[in-house]
């Protein structure tokens, strides 16, 4: 009988463990909802607020024309025709983005969600690449604004993100 007990409260134990995991994921997603919202957005070129202060980061990536297509990558590598590009994570990013690098973006794979950080990538669509920095390390009110330049029959857009 008292096996039957202990193994009770065991099983009560796993459970009540269970729902309060089930509760501190479900805070997490929820608190990450704004930022994937923000980020959405800003990679929409649509202004955004937040209703407390979030961190950007930038980071200095380079898309390089490999084998046919355009690739993001951390160098510039041998390849003639590489680009310098921004990355721009709003929330507590990590310090690298390694393992993002080696792809193609798109508009509709821009927008990276991490744990308390969400990156938005810079994309490729045809020979337009557009890339995203800010003007700030933190803020809550962000408007982006376009600048384009073409050269060589690429055409690059800087959404410059105000705030």
């Amino acid at each position: 009988m008292l096996t039957f007990r202990y193994l009770l409260a065991v099983v009560a134990a796993v459970a009540a463990t269970a729902v309060v995991a089930a509760a501190v994921l479900g805070m997490f997603s929820s608190s990450q909802a704004p930022l994937i919202s923000a980020a959405a957005s800003i990679a929409a070129e649509k202004a955004t607020h937040l209703d407390t202060p979030v961190a950007v980061k930038q980071y200095l990536a380079y898309y390089s024309y490999v084998a046919g297509r355009w690739v993001l990558t951390n160098t510039t590598g041998v390849e003639a025709s590489s680009i310098p590009v921004y990355v721009l994570g709003l929330g507590q990013c990590p310090q690298s983005i390694q393992g993002l690098l080696n792809k193609t973006y798109t508009r509709n794979n821009a927008t990276i969600a991490l744990t308390n950080c969400v990156l938005v990538m810079p994309w490729v669509e045809g020979n337009t690449i557009t890339h995203y920095a800010a003007t700030c390390r933190s803020g809550t009110d962000f408007r982006p604004e376009t600048a384009e330049v073409e050269a060589s029959g690429v055409k690059v857009r800087l959404v410059v993100v105000n705030c």
